[in-house]
Order: C-alpha cells, then sequence, then structure tokens
C-alpha cells in the first residue's frame, strides 16, 4: 500500500472576512468671518455639523477617504424677529493602514458628529470646535475548502450534511440623481438653505443575467429662509420624491443568486436656480451596496479514521455565511421640547436625525436589539415675535425579536434614519415632536462549525491488531455511539450495524455489542 492509493477531493467555497472593524476620529475646527451681507451676530441658536463620506478607495492595504463636514449656523441678530443662516464646506483627506492587503474589498464607512461647539469672537467673527468619528468596516471575500470525501486505506469518514456558499459576491456603485423642481404659486422664492435631508426608500429588485436593476424613491425635504409679501423674512418648508432606477453591474450575478441590497444617501444638496426664480435643482448621491450569494447542499467531513493505518487529522472551525434576510422596520417615537425662554407661537419646521446606531445580541432574552440615539430640532417664532431654535436628544432601542428570527451571531448591515417628524403646540410651552424611524438592512446567518480540512495516512505506521480473535465483545456505556466504538477498534460502522442488526446509531446503555476485528 502506497500513499498513492490514498485521495482527497475537497470543494472551495466563498466566505466574508472582516478586514478592518474600527473607527478613526477627525477634529473639525473652523475660524471664520461673515460674508459682507450677512447681519452682525447677537446670539446663536443653534449649530449644527452634518459630515458626508464623499468618496473612498482601496490600494493594496491602504484606504483612503474623502470626508466632507457642512457647518451650518443659526444665529440671531440684534433687534432683529428673523434668524440668520450661515454655512461653511470643510474637506478632510484620511488614510488608513489595513492589516492586509485586499481585492474587491466591501467597505461601510459611517460618519457621526461626535459634538460641535461655536463660540462668538466678535459680531463679525465665528469659532467652531468640534469632532466627526468614522465607523470604517471593510469585509473582502476568502476562498476556503472544505473537505467532502476521502477514499483508499481503509478510510472511514463520518460526514454532516451542510449548507455551503458556493460563490459570492460583492459590488457598489454611486448614483447620482440631478432633478428640477417647480415651487409653485403658492411659494415664495427661496432667500437662503436653512437645511437639506434625504431619505431613501427601497423599491424593486431584479436579476438580469449579470446585472442588477435596483428601484426606489429619494424623499427630499428641505427648509428655506424666504421674504415675505410684506417684507419680512420667514421659513418655508417642502418636501418632494425622487424615483430612481438604475442598472448596476455584477460580473456573474444570476437568478441562483440571494441577494442583499443597500442604499444609503452621501449627499443631498438643493439650490435656486437663479435670483428670485420660483425653481429649485437638487442633486442627490446615493451609494448602493449589494451582497449576492449562491448556496448548495453537500456533505462535509467532520471526524475520520482508518481501518489499517495511524492517521492524523487537521481540524480548523469555519465559518459559513448563510443566505441574506432583508428586513424594512417602520417605528414612532415622541420627544417633547421646551424653549427656556418664552411661550412658543409658531413651529416653522422640525427634523431629526439618529446617530451611534448598533445591534447586540441579549443572551437573556436570545434576541437582537437595535440602540441609537435620536435628535430632533425644532424651528419656530415665540410669542414675542422673536425667532428661536431648540433641541433635544435621547436614547432610541427596539427589539428585534419579534420581526428577525436569528440566532446569536449573525452579522447584520443596518442602515436606520429618520424619514420624518411631525409636530404639534401641546400647550403654550411644549412642542411635541413624533418622529417616523425606517430601520432597513440586511443579516446573514452564519454558522460555525469544527471541520476536518485535511487527513494524512502513515502507511509505515499500520493498527496494531489482536490476531487472536475476529470478534470482540463489548458491553455499552450510557451514550455509546456507534461511530466511536468503531473508530476504538478500527472497524466499520456498517461492520458493527450488520453484525447486530442495530437499525438505529444508538445502543441502549448495558447493551452487549458484537464488535468485528479487520484483519
Amino acid at each position: 500500500m502506497t500513499a498513492n492509493d490514498f485521495k482527497l477531493d475537497r470543494e472551495s467555497f466563498d466566505c466574508l472576512k472582516t478586514i478592518l472593524d474600527d473607527s478613526c476620529e477627525l477634529s473639525v475646527e473652523k475660524d471664520f468671518v461673515l460674508a459682507d451681507y450677512c447681519p452682525d451676530i447677537f446670539r446663536i441658536q443653534g449649530c449644527k455639523a452634518e459630515p458626508k463620506i464623499i468618496s473612498w478607495d482601496v490600494n493594496g492595504a491602504k484606504l483612503d477617504f474623502e470626508l466632507a463636514v457642512t457647518l451650518r449656523i443659526l444665529y440671531e441678530s440684534e433687534n432683529s424677529s428673523t434668524l440668520s443662516f450661515v454655512e461653511q464646506k470643510l474637506s478632510y483627506s484620511k488614510s488608513i493602514d489595513l492589516p492586509e492587503s485586499v481585492k474587491n474589498a466591501d467597505v461601510r464607512l459611517t460618519p457621526v458628529c461626535d459634538y460641535i461647539n461655536c463660540r462668538v469672537v466678535n459680531k463679525r467673527r465665528i469659532d467652531a470646535r468640534g469632532a466627526v468619528t468614522v465607523k470604517i468596516k471593510v469585509t473582502a471575500k476568502e476562498s476556503g475548502k472544505l473537505l467532502l470525501n476521502a477514499f483508499g486505506s481503509g478510510i472511514q469518514l463520518k460526514r454532516r450534511n451542510i449548507t455551503c456558499p458556493e460563490k459570492l459576491i460583492t459590488a457598489a456603485k454611486r448614483i447620482t440623481i440631478v432633478e428640477e423642481f417647480e415651487l409653485g404659486a403658492s411659494k415664495p422664492a427661496p432667500a437662503s438653505m436653512i437645511r437639506c435631508s434625504c431619505a431613501v426608500l427601497k423599491g424593486e429588485q431584479k436579476i438580469i443575467a449579470g446585472k442588477l436593476v435596483v428601484k426606489g424613491d429619494a424623499e427630499v425635504t428641505m427648509l428655506y429662509s424666504c421674504n415675505s409679501q410684506d417684507g419680512s423674512e420667514g421659513f418655508e418648508n417642502m418636501k418632494f420624491t425622487i424615483p430612481f432606477s438604475q442598472v448596476v453591474d455584477v460580473d456573474g450575478i444570476d437568478e441562483s443568486f440571494t441577494t442583499a441590497v443597500d442604499i444609503s444617501c452621501i449627499s443631498c444638496e438643493v439650490i435656486p436656480k437663479g435670483e428670485g426664480q420660483p425653481t429649485l435643482e437638487g442633486e442627490v448621491v446615493l451609494l448602493v451596496s449589494i451582497t449576492a450569494l449562491k448556496l448548495c447542499e453537500t456533505q462535509a467531513v467532520t471526524d475520520a479514521y482508518s481501518t489499517r493505518y495511524e492517521t492524523t487529522l487537521k481540524k480548523e472551525t469555519l465559518t459559513l455565511i448563510g443566505s441574506p434576510t432583508e428586513f424594512d422596520l417602520s417605528d414612532s417615537k415622541s420627544i417633547n421640547i421646551k424653549p427656556a425662554d418664552e411661550p412658543i407661537s409658531q413651529i416653522f419646521d422640525a427634523w431629526g436625525e439618529l446617530s451611534g446606531v448598533s445591534v447586540r445580541y441579549d443572551a437573556d432574552k436570545k434576541e437582537y436589539t437595535l440602540f441609537g440615539n435620536l435628535k430632533c430640532s425644532v424651528i419656530g417664532k415665540s410669542e414675542s415675535g422673536r425667532p428661536f431654535y431648540s433641541e433635544r436628544e435621547e436614547p432610541f432601542e427596539r427589539s428585534l425579536g419579534k420581526e428577525l428570527t436569528c440566532s446569536e451571531g449573525a452579522v447584520f448591515n443596518v442602515n436606520a434614519f429618520v424619514r420624518s417628524v411631525s409636530f404639534r403646540l401641546s400647550d403654550e410651552s411644549t412642542a411635541e415632536l413624533t418622529a417616523v424611524i425606517i430601520t432597513s438592512g440586511s443579516y446573514f446567518e452564519n454558522t460555525e462549525a469544527e471541520f476536518i480540512t485535511d487527513i494524512t495516512v502513515d502507511t509505515d505506521k499500520p493498527r496494531k491488531r489482536e490476531k487472536s480473535c475476529a470478534l470482540k465483545l463489548c458491553r455499552c456505556d450510557e451514550g455509546a455511539d456507534v461511530w466511536e466504538l468503531a473508530k476504538k477498534y478500527g472497524t466499520s460502522v456498517e461492520g458493527i450495524e450488520q453484525e447486530n442488526e442495530l437499525d438505529v446509531n444508538a445502543p441502549r446503555a448495558g447493551e452487549m455489542l458484537l464488535i468485528p476485528l479487520i484483519s
């Protein structure tokens, strides 16, 4: 008998490997002087920093990304009944070293404003200081091999049925949507934009031979200042929907794949087209991230031995990724805001945003829970006619146990955002805001188990056998297993089952079994 008589049958599978799961902090600093057309500063009402990832690129073991931070400041001028608005755009470049060189990486960058403080240096000068944290998750496809079968040298195999990822494909595409809108006769022309946000709602997805058609709606909400007919300045809000349909090239995909599609807004900007014209131009940039998975049913080796020779097994704990499951959940949460100075006369607009979103597994409840912080803001006018801006932040928690039946170890890609905020005056000093929160994304059920990845048969070391007998009588202990008995005595499971006419692979405690010894 030679080593050439022994053969192994392996099969490749794909999985996602986490290359980096970390975060980095960037300082936001801006000292600037107001433009000549801006009124003097009397009091700052609100300061906000909106970070957005503009672009990223992975080159070998290095990740480079561009971050844009829009700094928006609302302030009050002395003896003025309106709020003034100033905006500054800042850009940052960052380079991150990865633990290893990767190709076709799936990159998820989530920027969050930790804090932003504005200080009035003088009536024309503002000093802003803050920090932005960018959560970074980089994954890449990794190929592994499963041992499915072995032949020759008296090899005996124990196998189990598994669902194996046969092929994994990831792809990403930026989508830029530009569209013009008429304000209509009832809406005054905008003087300046106060805020602009976009909620992305996924629609139908369809696979067409190497391509994926992605549809949805981008809901744009904005607030702008305007001049009323009496000459005073006021505020107007507006909401419009931009439908989109894009074809994304995904090399190798077909109808046998299951897909998970995540769509997030990278940037949203609305500008007036020409002075005094009732036309707006909106530009929305979206990032489409696609994970496509093709699964197959097979059997993998979990234990082995030879009836003839000494064997050495190499074992590895492998993580097999399961089919992705998409989810789309909606919730509402109310927050009460009470401006400190005086009673509220009118509310112009209210909006909200989520930060610090994460999903954690509760071992006691055996379910996943979404955690985050909801910040709501309101802008309006007080009883004396003075403008006001106020905000409040509260923790947001949402159990995913009723809708998602996934076990511990699942991998989540979550996109949670505030779709809209409605408001009303519950009394003269309290604004009651209700935020509609959309939680969408996908999760993968991972199976982690120990498998045999290699078997070595030493043909120079035959198994020692008792030559004086062909059968051995064995008394079974509690929980005895035919496989373990066969492995111990160097025989086959089939031989024991046939000799004892066993119907099931579980002999009773105290039962006497005949063990055929293979010569």
